[in-house]
């Protein structure tokens, strides 16, 4: 298969957009993430990409912990708003309201979200692949 060919079957699996969030220390990291899949129902596990050297990727990597925000269809600018790299100001990451839940950011506009414990990274790729236990 020729690489172009490659990228356009590849674009065409299906994927969620989520916002992940971490903490450690003083220091809060909040994306929007797409490669994210159940991989187990006994224990809960999922896996979440995260690009290697990323905000993201060193803040849930030194934490080891993080929570998924679940978004609805409607949430687009939701989702949007964390395309860019985090900026805390006033009780707010980007302008979204947040609070601080086991000491990890929740953002409060979310459906819903899952607290996850990292289990493994697997170092392979671009964009590393954590598996993590939901608590």
């Amino acid at each position: 298969m020729d690489e172009q060919s490659r990228k356009i079957a590849l674009r065409m699996i299906s994927y969620g957009v989520y916002i992940i969030t971490s903490k450690v220390g003083q220091e809060i990291s909040a994306a929007t993430v797409t490669w994210v899949s159940q991989a187990s129902f006994d224990p809960p596990i999922i896996s979440v990409c995260l690009k290697r050297g990323s905000h993201p990727y060193k803040v849930v990597k030194d934490r080891g912990e993080f929570l998924l925000h679940i978004l609805s269809e409607n949430q687009k600018d939701l989702a949007a708003s964390f395309f860019k790299p985090s900026k805390i100001n006033n009780g707010e990451i980007n302008g979204e309201k947040y609070e601080l839940q086991d000491d990890l950011p929740l953002i409060t506009a979310g459906i819903a979200n899952i607290y996850c414990h990292v289990l493994e990274i697997i170092e392979i790729g671009d964009h590393p692949l954590f598996l993590a236990e939901v608590k």
